[in-house]
């Protein structure tokens, strides 16, 4: 297949399953050969859908909001699915606003912007930085940790539920379902009881606002019980929709990003030393890490219509895997891709996701990640990862994390903060 998607070469399928155990160990080895030798590829699994490698491919395609779309049908009743971000379509909910567009993506996004701009983010440091103090403190006289399940996955997850107004020490009750649900397969015999488990936190948000409509509260459900767009008030239906968005595209994207960070710097000392000497590079450190790692793996976009995208011809219809993670290391864009450079600037990274569809999140993200990166890099410097008992996810379709990732350090002290 060459560049040009003509035709003849439309349905020259590769063998590419981004859900195997095979890409979660090499894709950036898979995604660099389909980048070099068909960049446009089709496979013929999951129904078949085409894949984007290149960066302006990818800004191309996610820019075009006239003739595709991110919209998921999903029928409550029969569990039928269509559309929407995955690829295979993920059951169980509509994830909004992200699965939606125009006029309900609108409305869904204007009325959440405020609570996520960045001086609402700010707000939230001084106390996100007191949650990764009280978390560290639980393990620091120990001089040991896992950093997924000791920091990474806990922290976004409390600042997660302070954010929706949950009591904190529920915080595994939600955040275990969404981070298994990302790295198991949906041909895994467990996955439905994975989704399965995703009904606690339903029944939970239903709770939650049933409390606030009768006692009104600052919190985000307080403000989603309360709320309108477009004049009507948000259903039951809805308010889940929206509440699985933000913990989905929140939660597990954070952990990735921090975990697959600290890994790299146990195995690279002069970047963490750097780090160290340098505190004031870390938002242009940030930046590179989020090209780098791209924890989110990929997203997809289908088809409203026959369209063609700078001599690509897609019918209506099919689908396009969006492999945020190929273009953030495409060499017509990235001078020497496949490393990590601390201050690299200009940095025109796609890890947030690009179009209008960009991550709602992404100052929050970079919020937690900064609050959790200073304080291992402040109180817990000589960290090192063991690295015969790292476990990484064992798919990367969703999100690119891991599952445990031990590591030692030389006991120290606490500062007496708590999580409440």
């Amino acid at each position: 297949m060459d560049d040009s998607g003509s035709a003849a070469s439309a349905r020259e399928a590769v063998d590419f399953d981004h859900e195997t155990p095979e890409h979660a160990k090499h894709w950036p080895e898979q995604f660099r050969e389909i980048r070099e030798t068909h960049p446009r590829a089709w496979t013929n699994n999951y129904g078949g859908f085409w894949v984007a490698t290149k960066f302006k491919d990818i800004i191309n395609i996610a820019q075009r909001r006239d003739a595709f779309s991110t919209h998921k049908d999903y029928d409550r009743e029969t569990g039928a699915v269509k559309g929407g971000l995955t690829i295979p379509t993920l059951p169980g909910f509509r994830s909004i606003p992200n699965e939606s567009e125009s006029p309900e993506w609108d409305g869904v996004r204007n009325f959440l912007n405020h609570r996520f701009s960045p001086k609402a983010v700010e707000r939230r440091r001084e106390k996100t930085r007191h949650l990764c103090a009280a978390l560290i403190d639980l393990v620091i006289e120990k001089g040991e940790f896992d950093i997924v399940e000791d920091l990474t996955n806990p922290l976004p997850a409390l600042v997660t539920m302070d954010i929706f107004g949950f009591p904190l020490h529920e915080w595994r009750l939600f955040a275990d379902p969404f981070h298994k649900m990302v790295y198991t397969p949906e041909s895994d015999p467990g996955f439905m009881d994975t989704i399965r488990g995703l009904d606690y936190f339903k029944q939970r948000v239903d709770e939650e606002i049933e409390i606030r409509r009768k006692k009104p509260s600052d919190d985000l459900l307080g403000y989603l019980a309360a709320g309108t767009i477009d004049g009507k008030p948000l259903d039951y239906n809805r308010i889940q929709d929206i509440a699985f968005n933000i913990v989905s595209g929140g939660v597990d994207t954070t952990t990735a990003l921090t975990s697959n960070t600290l890994l790299h710097l146990s195995r690279h000392p002069k970047d963490k030393q750097r780090l160290i000497d340098e505190p004031e590079l870390m938002p242009v450190a940030t930046e590179e890490f989020v090209r780098y790692f791209s924890p989110i793996h990929g997203l997809a976009r289908n088809a409203k219509q026959d369209v063609t995208v700078d001599g690509w011809d897609i019918k209506a219809g099919e689908r396009v895997l969006l492999a945020y993670s190929a273009g953030n290391r495409d060499p017509e864009v990235f001078a020497d891709p496949e490393h990590v450079k601390l201050d690299r600037m200009p940095n025109r990274h796609v890890g947030f996701g690009a179009g209008h569809h960009r991550c709602l999140g992404s100052f929050l993200a970079r919020m937690m990640f900064d609050s959790m990166m200073r304080e291992v890099l402040t109180r817990i410097p000589d960290y090192k990862v063991v690295e015969d008992k790292i476990l990484p996810y064992t798919s990367v379709a969703k999100v690119n994390g891991w599952i445990h990732i031990p590591a030692t350090f030389t006991p120290g002290k606490k500062v007496g903060a708590k999580i409440e």
